[in-house]
């Protein structure tokens, strides 16, 4: 065999042994990419396995037992009663998450309900409570989401981050009309007020007093309460702190 013979067989053989190191990675890196897609579409999630009745009886009785038996003033189940049961999808990480309405004269309660992989309560929040009025669904016009029946409250993901959010108006006793909106925090692990406005809201002839822009919301802020000073202030998302932060 001649020495030029020699040469190209050589350089046919580096160049065999190259393509076949290179498919053999390939190979190994599709493996992984498929043991961990695999990994993620297997990923232990709590899912809905009982009908929705069993999970409101499940919230009544958590309530009974929270408050308790002796203070007759405090059952909140002779109280209230639930208006709405609703499911929240991509909420809280690795648990189911119902938002319920209470219902009494003087209006709607909100609470958010998480059960566990046992379809036990594992953890639940007071989110607010709302005085309905005539015409009040109109305060609701310019959020979008998932508007639920009862109540002043939209769910959808308003600030683009994949979760979900929990948008409302709601009364406080020292504060009066709020806008608020509650989601998952990362940085506290719990569920969060992302954003607490006091908001002016007109009664007589209901109009929106918080509207939803992109990666936030233009609300009709209470300024000064003494002299109802109002003004539309925008509040962005800020994801390093993960509030809405009003802008200047």
């Amino acid at each position: 065999m001649s020495y030029m013979n020699i040469k190209i067989l050589i350089i046919v053989l580096i160049v065999f042994s190259t393509f076949s190191c290179r498919n053999k990675n390939k190979d190994v890196i599709s493996e992984n990419a498929l043991e961990n897609n695999y990994s993620q579409k297997t990923e232990s999630k709590v899912e809905m396995i009982y009908s929705i009745e069993y999970y409101k009886n499940e919230i009544i009785k958590y309530q009974d037992d929270y408050y308790g038996f002796k203070n007759l003033s405090m059952k909140i189940t002779q109280m209230m009663n639930i208006s709405l049961i609703t499911k929240i999808d991509n909420l809280f990480p690795d648990l189911l998450t119902f938002i319920v309405c209470w219902f009494n004269q003087k209006g709607y309660v909100y609470y958010l309900y998480c059960f566990d992989n046992e379809q036990k309560i594992a953890k639940h929040y007071y989110c607010g409570e709302f005085v309905s009025f005539e015409n009040y669904k109109k305060i609701m016009e310019k959020i979008y989401g998932n508007k639920l029946e009862y109540g002043a409250v939209s769910i959808g993901d308003f600030n683009n981050d994949g979760k979900n959010e929990i948008a409302l108006y709601s009364f406080y006793k020292n504060t009066g009309n709020v806008f608020c909106v509650y989601g998952f925090s990362d940085i506290e692990n719990e569920l969060t007020e992302l954003c607490f406005v006091p908001v002016f809201i007109n009664y007589d002839n209901p109009f929106p007093s918080a509207e939803y822009i992109e990666n936030g919301f233009k609300i009709l802020e209470i300024i000064d309460d003494e002299f109802t000073e109002l003004n539309w202030n925008k509040y962005i998302w800020d994801a390093e702190v993960q509030k809405y932060i009003r802008q200047y």
